[in-house]
């Protein structure tokens, strides 16, 4: 499959992802605290890699909010499933993104050097 089509597949399963977080999900772990940052789809659509940044990340347990949404997971596919009209679903896989958290500490260690 084109990249160009898997980008769009890609950025429609945000979409929908980050709706359903939004206005559906009523798990009090991940509720108001994540949000999607990415999506990747393998080429062959087995697969969708979905990356969940968390805020507030000091004072939230990560193991907790992957829990959570490892058991919506089904739901969020469901819910990809009706809104976008594509043959075969990916089957969607849970990771969090640290990388804005990781971000920051380096802001922080440069903004020391500076002084």
């Amino acid at each position: 499959m084109k990249r160009q089509r898997l980008a769009g597949i890609e950025k429609e399963m945000a979409r929908v992802i980050s709706q359903a977080l939004l206005e559906e999900v009523k798990n009090p772990k991940i509720k108001g605290i994540v949000s999607v940052t990415s999506v990747h789809v393998t080429e062959d659509l087995k697969f969708a890699d979905v990356f969940f940044s968390v805020m507030g990340q000091e004072d939230v347990n990560t193991d907790e909010v992957l829990e959570g949404l490892n058991q919506i997971k089904g739901f969020l596919r469901k819910r990809v499933a009706e809104e976008i009209e594509i043959r075969y679903i990916p089957e969607i896989r849970v990771k969090i993104d640290d990388s804005i958290e990781h971000a920051v500490k380096i802001s922080k260690l440069l903004n020391d050097l500076k002084r």
